[in-house]
């Protein structure tokens, strides 16, 4: 959590230089795009002390984003994401008892960055997501006589993250990131008992 905080400041302070600063006709015509991307990936829940008896399997989770550079070292975002992950006690022969537990997201995000480091096309980026989320679980299994039992929640989350991104050319990127959820709102305490974080790829197109 304090990288993120760090790398989050030094992107702050280059964002603050940079509208400091008089940008040539070239650096508007090359930073002032609009982009999209889709991601995949490993965030999901992750039970916090997790027992050893239970198993825990992440479904890699799915993203889509639609941003816009105000310049080269700020976009906002707005995106979608889903993720799921399956609980389930393989220790135990005689209990088939599955519970999948699954987020759907959907929010803003503020993408500021270093700008891009020489002439490499890379930047280094830090990410602030707010979002409306909807916690869904579903369990299953002999036990239950061959219902299935349903519940969700709906609520707000706040995440934190930091990456790497690699415009290939003029049109085509492709990014990197870790993210953490820093903060949530009505979802019955679940980040008492849950970690939402992990790592995902992304490609994206500018125009």
């Amino acid at each position: 959590m304090k990288s993120i905080a760090i790398l989050s400041a030094v992107c702050f302070m280059s964002s603050a230089s940079a509208f400091a600063e008089t940008s040539s006709p070239a650096e508007t015509t090359s930073s002032n795009k609009t982009y999209f991307y889709g991601g995949i990936g490993t965030i999901g829940l992750e039970i916090k002390d997790k027992p050893d008896a239970i198993t825990e399997d992440v479904t890699p989770n799915l993203s889509l984003g639609l941003g816009h550079e105000f310049s080269e070292y700020l976009a906002l975002e707005t995106f979608i994401s889903f993720s799921s992950t399956e609980y389930s006690n393989e220790w135990n022969p005689y209990d088939n008892t599955k519970i999948e537990l699954s987020l759907s997201q959907i929010g803003v995000s503020v993408v500021p960055s270093t700008g891009e480091l020489g002439n490499s096309g890379i930047k280094l980026y830090a990410r602030l997501n707010a979002s409306m989320v909807s916690a869904d679980a579903e369990v299953s299994g002999s036990s239950l006589n061959g219902y299935t039992l349903n519940s969700s929640d709906t609520g707000a989350m706040l995440d934190g993250g930091v990456g790497i991104q690699w415009n290939i050319n003029d049109n085509f990127m492709i990014r990197g990131e870790y993210l953490k959820n820093i903060a949530d709102s009505s979802l019955d305490d679940f980040s008492d008992y849950f970690d939402y974080q992990g790592a995902q790829i992304a490609l994206g197109y500018r125009f």
